[in-house]
């Protein structure tokens, strides 16, 4: 076990090796979330996600997120999910006049899951179509325009069983990178947009309450030689109802 272990953290540590890039900026946040399922039946369900997130700690804004969504477990193993997401980014800077732009996107989702002797592999692969405020904002409603682009997200993640099995509470040691590509209009994934990698806990309290909790650090690509990169701390509660 040590050895898979071992092996999936250097998948993780070369994941993240950044191409002789010149990094742009660095930034701290938290982000907190919360995520309400309710069963429809034993396979499908209705889930909101709710996301408030920050930089330089908890003193400017980085991202709303408002993310509903229909899940399908069609096996022990494998779901699926599609859904809409509304964001509001907000700039760095908090004087800047309009600082929000908006961005809406649809997307669908499959999850693969690999079982193991007290833990688990999963990947996950998201395709997002985004529709952004186009740039420069304008403070004008009527002069507002967005453009289309589309991504793949992909997600390897592992997680561990550290907890004693008589234990009510059952913990999990997780790790996950996620890699981001922007898909060109032929559908074929050309370019760079970010990386995240996390390392932290995922708490079972109980049938109806869970929730993750550790260090996460994104890098993110401004242009085709500047990045940013995003040292944070992510929390999510889950509840089913």
């Amino acid at each position: 076990m040590i050895n898979k272990v071992f092996f999936f953290v250097t998948i993780l540590l070369v994941a993240n090796t950044k191409l002789k890039a010149q990094e742009y900026d660095k930034v701290n946040g938290i982000w907190n979330a919360t995520f309400i399922d309710y069963p429809l039946s034993d396979k499908t369900s209705l889930r909101t996600e709710v996301h408030l997130r920050t930089i330089d700690y908890f003193n400017v804004w980085n991202q709303h997120l408002f993310r509903p969504q229909l899940s399908y477990q069609a096996s022990k193993n494998v779901s699926w999910r599609g859904g809409y997401t509304y964001i509001k980014n907000f700039d760095q800077d908090i004087n800047a006049d309009p600082r929000v732009r908006r961005e809406h996107n649809i997307w669908e989702q499959v999850q693969f899951t690999l079982p193991l002797k007290k833990a688990s592999f999963s990947t996950w692969i998201r395709l997002e179509h985004r529709f952004q405020e186009e740039l420069p904002l304008q403070q004008e409603k009527g002069l507002r325009s967005f453009d289309f682009s589309s991504r793949i997200r992909i997600r390897l993640a592992y997680q561990k069983t550290v907890s004693k099995e008589e234990a009510k509470v059952r913990i999990n040691l997780l790790l996950f990178n996620e890699i981001f590509n922007v898909i060109n209009r032929s559908g074929i994934p050309y370019k760079f947009n970010q990386n995240w990698t996390f390392l932290g806990l995922n708490v079972k309290v109980s049938d109806k309450l869970s929730f993750i909790s550790g260090f996460q650090k994104n890098t993110i690509a401004k242009s085709s030689a500047n990045y940013l990169k995003n040292r944070l701390w992510n929390t999510i509660l889950f509840y089913r109802l």
